[in-house]
């Protein structure tokens, strides 16, 4: 009983640990508290679930009181007012045009030209219909596709 709850304890710290780990190397230099991101980075490493509490505790950015980094009074193409995300309009070789999957315009185009496609494809197959029943009225009536028999019936 007391090795199970042991393994299910081991594995509990062992999942906080990795994901302080994780967050402490994917934080930004700029929202990290206290120490340098590196150092937090090692101490989590070093020092396992101590270090994780104490990231958790001291290192870790507040998320409602997040900042722009220094020397930017707002951030371009990432978070306006760091809590709904913005397209970059100038300055980033971007357009404000909407993505293709947003676009009616572009959307509606799709959808006219997969219909003509569509109509394409069914007249065509429409033709091979015909045909094949066309050479199948010549067998069945004793026809010869060639052209019409001559003197000798052949």
């Amino acid at each position: 009983m007391l090795l199970r709850f042991g393994g299910i304890f081991f594995v509990i710290m062992l999942a906080l640990w990795l994901y302080c780990l994780l967050d402490a190397i994917s934080t930004d230099q700029a929202e990290v508290r206290s120490l340098p991101k590196v150092a937090w980075v090692f101490i989590v490493l070093l020092t396992f679930e101590v270090g994780a509490v104490l990231w958790l505790l001291f290192g870790r950015p507040r998320r409602g009181t997040q900042r722009p980094p220094a020397g930017r009074s707002r951030p371009t193409g990432r978070y306006d007012s760091w809590s709904s995300w913005t397209r970059p309009t100038t300055g980033t070789g971007r357009s404000g045009k909407p993505a293709p999957d947003d676009d009616p315009e572009f959307l509606a185009g799709l959808g006219r030209r997969a219909n003509d496609e569509h109509k394409e494809l069914l007249d065509q197959w429409e033709a091979d219909l015909r045909r094949r029943e066309e050479e199948l009225r010549r067998k069945d009536t004793g026809e010869d596709s060639s052209g019409p028999p001559d003197e000798a019936g052949r």
